[in-house]
């Protein structure tokens, strides 16, 4: 199978940074987690979970043996009583083309696949700058506790279900029509670190007084959508949420394939009850106006906010898959941004600040940041330009205004004050 081999041009360089930054940073703690885990939930009831990446292994390019796979996440015990959840990004997918021929596109240069199913890419807060830089004193949270959610599931950390996709053309496994089995355990790995977080500040006797819930890309939906687990562990803390570049523009496939019952991120066994008594009705042009509007109503003591470009681009373009896959294009080599997809910007952008603009107006603790021009996610350096290297530091084209400031006073005024924020056309 060719399976084990993905990712070979990607694995050797950022494997080999993440053990010499390891060692400049010390204080991240890697926080292993079995492969299978009995927890109680709030009721009372046992659940067990299974946290996994999607993929079982892959291969090591130079040994030719299984590199460890198993999903871990990272913890930086802080100097405040303020935490910090970070939900990571890395795309996502669904059915047979994504989540399994889209994967040879790591063979491709400046391409990437729907979803990155392995903890060795792009999965560790060491290097990553933005808010996990500690040394920065304009970072607002350099002496906050810390936990990295790594991300490598393909279902927006709310999946709880193993697939046997089907490798239609063979390009993966060698086998036309050979099955490759794909683990959406994002609710899982979750639903661990969870369980973690009760006992670690259980165990601490420690008081979280404020509470930051955040992440980037699929993350920031990570985020939203587990937003009330983590405000049930910690019902007295002040909390925010912030969601960075997930500004939830789909399409009606998606909402039929994806956010209904019985699909392949088995939702009715994640969502809060507040999201699941929604399944099956949620809609493609009002889901991000939907799924805030419930935030806020539940919450109304807790702050909302959403971050983006005007034109983010890899947003976009998972706007043109779901829009692809809804029409039958099933090749995953047509599905990138081509100069001639000015329409999809469109679409796009009109929708997403449709959608923040009416929240803004209609909600009490909620506000949002646009920025200029098309980078994807803040929060981290993942996506940095040699024009903006360092996002979260130097992104302040929405009315002049630095976006570490804008949410600095967003987490930590005492008293929420909406300043919603936009780039001038």
């Amino acid at each position: 199978m060719k399976l084990p081999h993905l990712y070979i041009a990607l694995l050797l360089p950022l494997c080999g940074a993440a053990k010499v930054q390891a060692q400049q940073a010390p204080q991240w703690q890697t926080i292993q987690v079995a492969p299978q885990l009995t927890i109680t939930e709030e009721d009372g009831r046992s659940r067990v979970i299974e946290p996994a990446c999607a993929l079982e292994t892959v291969m090591d390019p130079v040994e030719g043996t299984p590199m460890d796979n198993s999903f871990r996440f990272y913890f930086k015990q802080g100097t405040s009583d303020n935490l910090l959840i970070f939900f990571n990004g890395g795309g996502s997918c669904w059915e047979d083309a994504g989540c399994v021929a889209s994967l040879a596109l790591s063979d491709v240069p400046g391409a990437r696949p729907a979803y990155n199913p392995s903890m060795a890419i792009e999965n560790t807060p060491v290097g990553a700058g933005g808010v996990f830089d500690h040394d920065n004193p304009d970072n607002p949270f350099r002496n906050w506790s810390q936990v990295f959610i790594p991300y490598c599931t393909g279902d927006i950390h709310v999946g709880s279900n193993d697939v046997p996709y089907t490798d239609q053309d063979g390009s993966i496994t060698g086998t036309p029509g050979a099955p490759v089995l794909v683990r959406h355990r994002g609710f899982d790995n979750f639903l661990a670190v969870r369980e973690w977080l009760k006992g670690h500040f259980a165990l601490d006797n420690d008081n979280v007084e404020k509470l930051l819930v955040t992440g980037s890309s699929a993350g920031g939906y990570g985020a939203t959508l587990n937003f009330p687990y983590l405000e049930q562990i910690f019902p007295h803390s002040r909390a925010a949420l912030l969601a960075d570049a997930s500004a939830a523009v789909v399409t009606h496939g998606f909402i039929q394939n994806v956010f209904s019952l019985g699909k392949a991120w088995n939702l009715e066994h994640s969502l809060a009850p507040l999201f699941l008594n929604r399944l099956g009705t949620y809609s493609a042009l009002g889901l991000n106006v939907e799924i805030f509007d419930l935030l806020r109503r539940a919450y109304p003591e807790h702050r909302f906010a959403q971050y983006s470009t005007a034109r983010d681009a890899v947003q976009v373009q998972f706007l043109k898959i779901m829009h692809q896959l809804d029409r039958g294009n099933m090749d995953p080599f047509s599905w990138g941004l081509q100069p001639t997809d000015f329409l999809y910007f469109w679409e796009w952008n009109l929708r997403m600040e449709l959608s923040l603009t009416y929240l803004s107006a209609t909600t009490h603790n909620y506000q949002y940041y646009i920025g200029a021009g098309t980078v994807h996610t803040v929060l981290t350096d993942t996506y940095a330009t040699e024009e903006l290297p360092h996002p979260f530091y130097q992104q302040d084209s929405a009315q002049g205004v630095a976006f570490t400031d804008w949410l600095d006073r967003f987490v930590n005024a005492r008293r929420f004050q909406e300043m919603s924020l936009s780039y001038r056309r």
